[in-house]
């Protein structure tokens, strides 16, 4: 029979066991691909998020996607949510949210993907971060929060909120606030971004070079990309809903990232 000491030690040993076994499935969530706008310019039927993870796994409680207004006026506030946790990855590794309100009409999401229907959709159409993040507080977090009170460009400690993948576009670096150390993978004066996808296999977390992006071409539910593109663009790049990501990265690139992922 365990003494109290022994019991106790039991308890606590357990406790860790879980806490690391939630904190070994959260560093391998991945932000995957993200779609924000449409060609004709109405584009909530066919938005949608994809996150990547071990294939059958749970996500953690308290995990949520977050898009984050970066423009000036608005600095920090969250213009769309969504709750992940406890949600199963599908067979290919994938959870792909998407809206319930209106039907993205022609469009065929893998029937190997977690499909979750959000009804609420709308994230920013301006300069944005994307986050994946876990909070001690979840119940401060929903659309409309001020995340950024004194507007230094830093989530408020009093969310709780620890990063764990994302990215960002800004038009005029001067004039947005970027979250969460999100890489930002476009600025410029051209017209923001509809979609990214990130190169399969390349898990790096917070790495530009690990995406590629463009405008979608039509019609609304088209899944090939249209100039203007990202410079590492790859030839066979194009949009994959609910499916494992496509687009073979450049040698050059390929041992950029590798050289960068061993700098200390």
């Amino acid at each position: 029979m365990l003494s109290k000491q022994g019991f106790i030690a039991t308890v606590f040993t357990f406790i860790a066991l879980v806490f690391l076994s939630a904190t070994s499935v959260s560093s391998q969530i991945r932000l995957n691909e993200i779609e924000v706008d449409t060609p004709s310019g109405i584009s909530e039927p066919c938005e949608y998020i994809e996150v990547l993870g071990r294939p059958g796994s749970v996500v953690p409680a308290n995990t949520f996607f977050l898009s984050i207004d970066a423009e000036s006026g608005n600095y920090g506030m969250v213009d769309y949510i969504a709750n992940l946790g406890d949600l199963k990855f599908g067979s290919n590794g994938t959870i792909t949210i998407i809206t319930s309100s209106d039907v993205c009409a022609g469009r065929n999401y893998s029937s190997e993907t977690k499909i979750v229907k959000s009804s609420s959709f709308a994230m920013g159409f301006g300069a944005e971060t994307f986050l994946l993040v876990t909070s001690t507080h979840p119940k401060q977090l929903f659309e409309g929060q001020d995340l950024d009170a004194n507007d230094d460009g830093k989530i408020d400690p009093s969310f709780g909120i620890t990063p764990i993948d994302g990215i960002a576009w800004v038009v005029d670096p001067a004039f947005a606030k970027v979250y969460g150390g999100a890489p930002i993978i476009f600025r410029g004066d051209n017209e923001l971004p509809d979609a990214a996808t990130r190169f399969p296999g390349d898990l790096a977390a917070f790495s530009a070079s690990s995406w590629y992006y463009g405008e979608v071409a039509p019609p609304d539910n088209s899944t090939q990309y249209a100039a203007p593109k990202s410079p590492n663009f790859p030839g066979d790049g194009v949009l994959t809903p609910g499916a494992p990501n496509k687009g073979t990265a450049s040698r050059t690139q390929s041992l950029h990232r590798a050289m960068t992922r061993k700098r200390p």
